[in-house]
């Protein structure tokens, strides 16, 4: 070509052969490798159309450019195009299928620890709220027992009331057959059982009111995340200043939030609070079941309050 046609045909002529097999060869087997059809075909099948695809194409157009190239004296060199052809069409097929499945066992293999890591995530998840739902506060239980043994001689009637009480109590926190959350109208039967037994215990010094809107009782909440609270009143008002505690639980919709709030009497919080474990565990069942869809507030004024804003809502569903 050099003495026939010089330097310039010589060079132009292999560049626009390269560059119309590169052109031309990639689309068509790029067609071939990202087909959602021919996707479906195993990853054999697919990987050795593929191939064929190369080997063809490659030919194709290698043939008729080197008789364009070199014209009548290609008929010489037209074994050694097509020998050098299908190799390199085969080794660039068989590169790419070395390197899809490379890829494809590396996909795979983080997958699989992604799952392994989910299932951990979520066994851990279960643990947490086990041990919260099981954890009921020793001193409750223990002084519950006691008026329960002291009533049994000189009021049978409120002994037996409170007894049954307690045994709701417990069969609540114990029987939840792996439902991690419960109605809100669930949740407001278990606190009020909660403030049937102090309300027997200490008869007059306590009061409490409910206001619950018929729209929310099948709004799922977390299980045991007002009796902390109420219990909270009751120690901190009742037991220990003495004086009359009222309790009053409201329950609300709002712009599709779920309003919960739980106001009482007692000594006002303290303006560096440090939660107890009743609230810390109702903050930690939040993160669990809630994460970044709830809002927590103490307030004094106008009134000692807890306010919990849910803003997911979920209503309840056979299987949770």
């Amino acid at each position: 070509m050099l003495e026939k046609h010089g330097w310039g045909w010589a060079i132009g002529s292999q560049f626009i052969s390269a560059t119309a097999c590169t052109l031309i060869i990639y689309n068509l087997v790029r067609v071939v490798a990202e087909s959602k059809q021919l996707k479906k075909l195993s990853f054999i099948k697919h990987n050795l159309l593929i191939l064929v695809t190369l080997i063809v194409t490659t030919l194709a157009l290698n043939i008729p450019l080197s008789y364009w190239i070199y014209g009548k004296e290609a008929g010489p060199y037209l074994k050694y195009i097509i020998s050098s052809s299908i190799y390199m069409a085969a080794a660039t097929g068989l590169v790419y299928g070395v390197i899809n499945y490379l890829d494809i066992e590396r996909t795979r293999k983080f997958h699989e620890k992604e799952l392994e890591l989910s299932l951990l995530r979520e066994l851990k998840t279960k643990a947490e709220l086990d041990v919260l739902h099981s954890k009921i506060n020793p001193h409750f239980l223990y002084n519950a027992l006691n008026s329960i043994a002291d009533l049994s001689i000189t009021d049978g009637k409120k002994a037996r009331k409170m007894t049954i009480a307690l045994a709701d109590l417990f069969r609540y926190s114990i029987n939840y057959s792996d439902h991690n959350y419960s109605t809100v109208r669930e949740e407001i039967e278990m606190a009020e059982a909660y403030m049937q037994i102090e309300k027997i215990r200490f008869e007059d010094n306590l009061n409490y009111s409910m206001h619950v809107d018929d729209e929310v009782n099948h709004y799922l909440v977390p299980r045991f995340i007002l009796q902390p609270i109420v219990e909270n009143a009751v120690k901190h008002g009742l037991k220990a200043t003495g004086k009359m505690t009222e309790i009053d639980i409201e329950v609300k919709s709002e712009n599709g939030v779920l309003q919960i709030n739980i106001a009482d009497n007692g000594p006002d919080f303290p303006d560096e609070l440090i939660p107890g474990y009743g609230l810390k565990s109702i903050y930690d069942k939040l993160d669990l079941l809630f994460p970044g869809a709830y809002e927590v507030y103490f307030t004094n004024q106008p009134r000692k309050k807890v306010s919990i804003r849910l803003n997911k809502l979920m209503k309840s569903e056979p299987v949770v």
